[in-house]
């Protein structure tokens, strides 16, 4: 699988604050990769590096395999890591073309992109009439105009309402589905696990979770149980190998494990044990309680 972008031991200090701590993280193509954490967790940092515009501690990175500098590498990228900056007077149209000329791009896309964004029965409204949603949505628009290899976005819903909100992850959705690599920054468990195929966890700098997103939210060794008599089913389950806890929940039994519980082996035990279940699930956390998980035990 092709690799966009490589970091590896990725480290920035701001004298005795260390906002990035150690991060390692490799970009396939096709994928949309969140970096997810509260404010302050190094996110915009470890954005900021990768794009040339804040200068690392130490550590490395390199994009599409090392195979060109830098300079030249960030041509093949576009970013929105601060909020649109556009002229108001000018319309969205116009802004577009300018950044194509800035950029020597053909100006045939600029119609491409806006209907991408959904903003191509507006392109001759100005700027300054557009609401922050809409703002956003020309921003990603200037962002594709080089038909970027990865698109790269801080925090795109930020403050925006929950139509806004709705746009953009569809419009997300849209470039992921042509074939753009995506990587976004976001403190919202709920844009990541709904858009993201892919999610690095970070806090306070460092990293708490780097895999796929339904590997996060899976959990093999955890299984909903019930019964006529919850009492009893406690006890016998106490009984069965490798359990690390059992708990009540909601009138349930929650038997969780560090290895996977098959659900049909579990209810021939209790069968023998002549209990019998009126429910038995295998249980998979949500992307927030795992995450609630990781950032109260480190």
């Amino acid at each position: 699988m092709e690799t966009i972008l490589s970091i590896k031991n990725l480290n920035k200090r701001y004298g005795k604050l260390q906002a990035v701590k150690n991060v390692s993280l490799e970009i396939h193509k096709g994928n949309v990769y969140g970096i997810l954490g509260p404010n302050g967790s190094g996110k915009s940092t470890t954005l900021g590096i990768v794009l040339n515009v804040v200068n690392k501690t130490s550590g490395e990175y390199s994009w599409f395999g090392g195979t060109m500098e830098t300079h030249d590498a960030l041509k093949k990228v576009g970013a929105i890591i601060e909020r649109p900056n556009f002229y108001p007077y000018m319309t969205a149209q116009e802004n577009l073309e300018l950044v194509c000329k800035i950029k020597g791009i053909d100006y045939s896309k600029v119609h491409e992109k806006l209907e991408v964004v959904g903003l191509i029965e507006r392109k001759d409204s100005k700027f300054r009439t557009f609401s922050l949603g809409m703002k956003q949505r020309l921003a990603i628009a200037s962002a594709l105009l080089n038909d970027p290899e990865i698109l790269i976005l801080d925090e795109p819903t930020n403050g925006l309402d929950p139509q806004g909100i709705h746009q953009i992850r569809d419009i997300i959705r849209l470039i992921a589905s042509q074939g753009t690599t995506i990587l976004l920054a976001s403190h919202l468990l709920d844009e990541v696990e709904k858009v993201c195929s892919h999610v690095l966890v970070l806090r306070k700098g460092e990293i708490l979770y780097t895999g796929t997103v339904a590997g996060m939210s899976s959990s093999n060794g955890v299984v909903e149980v019930q019964s006529d008599d919850i009492n009893l089913l406690m006890k016998t389950l106490e009984k069965y190998p490798n359990i690390d806890s059992i708990q009540i929940e909601e009138g349930k039994v929650i038997v969780q494990s560090s290895i996977t519980i098959e659900p049909s082996e579990l209810n021939k035990f209790l069968v023998q044990n002549e209990i019998y279940v009126t429910h038995l699930v295998k249980r998979n956390h949500s992307l927030e309680e795992q995450f609630l998980q990781l950032t109260a035990t480190k």
